[in-house]
């Protein structure tokens, strides 16, 4: 069974560290003037699992 694609939101707010105007996906930011990212876990949407990215090797690969 194919897990439906997930179409990412662009979505903009001020950075941090600077006060650039930033853009990024699903609420997740990095700016390209001072280097500020914001953490993982502040994003809109929860991170897919390694089993959905597309490139994926299995879970026999790591071994």
């Amino acid at each position: 069974m194919t897990t439906p694609a997930r179409i990412p939101e662009i979505t903009t707010t001020m950075c941090r560290g600077c006060g650039s105007q930033v853009s990024g996906l699903n609420g997740r930011y990095a700016c390209g003037v001072c280097g500020w990212v914001n953490n993982w876990a502040e994003g809109h949407t929860a991170l897919p699992t390694a089993e959905e990215d597309p490139d994926w090797p299995g879970p026999d690969a790591a071994a």
